[in-house]
């Protein structure tokens, strides 16, 4: 019987840069398994899709700048292939409206407002007064077009305004002193079972811009708190409550990855940052067991099925 073949989606290596990590730790772990492993480039048109047993999205990380091509792609390739996550989790997690969802199901999120106007983004910014703002967008990677400022800094609606003008609605958020000070935690789950975490350095400076000048991520070994377990728990439980809700098939309210992003409260009492059920980093560098994870739940996927 020949080998299962397993497509760990990515992009342009010029793209990506040195930000791509764990692509080959994690090939190397697939492989040891006696699984074939391929790394293509998801808008690449010679790609054979239903050549392989599942795709899995590992670092289609320029599709932010390239949503309707790749919402395109991704609804030919899951007609050929299986792709993990399933598409409706990715749709649900490209955009970070999903926050509403999580709120709703009673799991603590750091606040927020969606903003689709400018004079949406005035009404949030004035409801801070002079605290500090965080303004993002809602479909971004690698926390692009993401500022810190003070509320009332006229920077901070100028970067909204572009936002808005390439057509994406911004998510205006109170900026808590414990991520941008100190950074956030990170929990990975595999199969609904934790499998490592890791601590993610603060990125902006305030007034804008970057620590350093440009994106780097300071990464460590996360010490996840018996709260943060909990709360991780709790939004496992709550994603498949989500996706049942709305129809989703099982793969995806049981996703084979999701990496929860948390911020702590006053230092003690966690709250969601984001969700990461579509192509998060894991930094198995710094976390090597996660990467053993991964393969063995892509296994245990594998001989479900």
């Amino acid at each position: 019987m020949s080998a299962e073949r397993v497509a760990l989606v990515t992009t342009d290596a010029r793209f990506l840069g040195d930000q791509e990590r764990d692509i080959g730790i994690l090939a190397d772990r697939l492989g040891d398994r006696g699984l074939e492993v391929s790394t293509p480039i998801w808008h690449d048109p010679a790609v054979a899709w239903e050549d392989f047993d599942v795709a899995i999205m590992r670092s289609p990380w320029d599709y932010p700048g390239r949503v309707e091509e790749f919402m395109t792609w991704l609804d030919d390739v899951s007609t050929r292939v299986p792709v993990l996550n399933p598409p409706e989790l990715i749709r649900w997690d490209m955009d970070k409206r999903y926050l509403v969802d999580l709120a709703e199901a009673g799991v603590p999120c750091a606040p927020f407002e969606i903003c689709e106007t400018r004079d949406a983004v005035v009404a949030a910014l004035g409801k801070l007064g002079s605290s500090d703002a965080i303004v993002k967008p809602t479909v971004s990677a690698g926390s692009a077009n993401t500022g810190w400022f003070a509320a009332d800094d006229p920077a901070a609606l100028e970067l909204a305004g572009h936002i808005l003008a390439i057509g994406k609605a911004v998510l205006v958020q109170p900026a808590i002193a414990d991520v941008v000070q100190g950074g956030e935690n990170a929990l990975i789950f595999f199969n609904g079972a934790f499998a490592g975490s890791f601590h993610k350095g603060p990125i902006l400076t305030h007034g804008g811009g970057y620590i350093g000048g440009s994106y780097t991520e300071d990464i460590t070994r996360g010490h996840p708190s018996d709260a943060e377990m909990a709360l991780g728990e709790q939004v496992m439980a709550a994603l498949a409550s989500i996706g049942a809700a709305k129809g989703w098939p099982p793969d995806a309210c049981h996703p084979l990855y999701a990496r929860l992003d948390l911020a702590l409260a006053g230092g003690r009492d966690p709250m969601v940052l984001e969700i990461e059920a579509f192509e998060p980093a894991y930094f198995v560098d710094i976390v090597p067991e996660v990467a053993d994870r991964f393969a063995d739940a892509v296994v245990a996927w594998l001989a479900a099925r």
